[in-house]
């Protein structure tokens, strides 16, 4: 009897934790710019077109959980997100002063990974987003100014491993890989000079 009461317990402690776990789960994910921002842009510099490739091995953002940790659905993003990802850098570029277009600067992104991962504790478990992307400068004549491997991760504690925890370390991940690469001084030299 006392081990019924046990396990009985445990199941009501872990059942906050699995939401609708069964049906594949949406996120509309999005990008907050950064705020304080200066214009680093001369009235020489080049202009600046961003291209951005997804390697990721399948589009799944996440994967729900049950209260025993295991799999029960995927989660998925209603967004493009390399569009998702053009759009943020654009934005970044903009509010420096770098103007659009094709004669110049090209910044090359390669999204390799970009997930939200699911773990339990007693009453409670942890909501980690991760996301890697190779980022590159190329000038219009061929020269490879600035590349770097950037990875950025977001974790929380949460009680419901659904799509709402997902999408919130999902969009704060992002953020903060492109304020990684905005941050970086060699970066912006690099586009500044011709």
């Amino acid at each position: 009897m006392a081990i019924f009461r046990i396990i009985a317990s445990l199941i009501v402690a872990i059942l906050p934790l699995t939401g609708c776990a069964f049906t594949t789960g949406h996120v509309d994910l999005s990008y907050q710019p950064m705020t304080k921002v200066t214009k680093v842009a001369q009235p020489d510099s080049p202009s600046v077109n961003v291209e951005v490739s997804d390697k990721r091995p399948n589009p799944v953002v996440g994967e729900k959980i049950n209260g025993f940790g295991m799999k029960t659905a995927d989660i998925v993003s209603n967004n493009d997100i390399p569009a998702l990802l053009k759009s943020a850098f654009e934005t970044e570029l903009n509010s420096r002063g770098f103007t659009a277009g094709r004669n110049g600067n090209t910044v090359h992104v390669q999204l390799d990974n970009f997930q939200n991962q699911f773990t339990l504790g007693f009453a409670s478990g942890d909501a980690t987003a991760s996301i890697g992307m190779d980022v590159s400068i190329v000038r219009a004549d061929g020269a490879v100014p600035y590349k770097q491997y950037i990875t950025a991760q977001t974790k929380d504690w949460i009680e419901v491993a659904g799509e709402d925890n997902a999408q919130r370390m999902l969009d704060a991940a992002l953020h903060d890989a492109v304020a990684k690469v905005f941050n970086d001084n060699a970066f912006i030299d690099a586009l500044e000079k011709r």
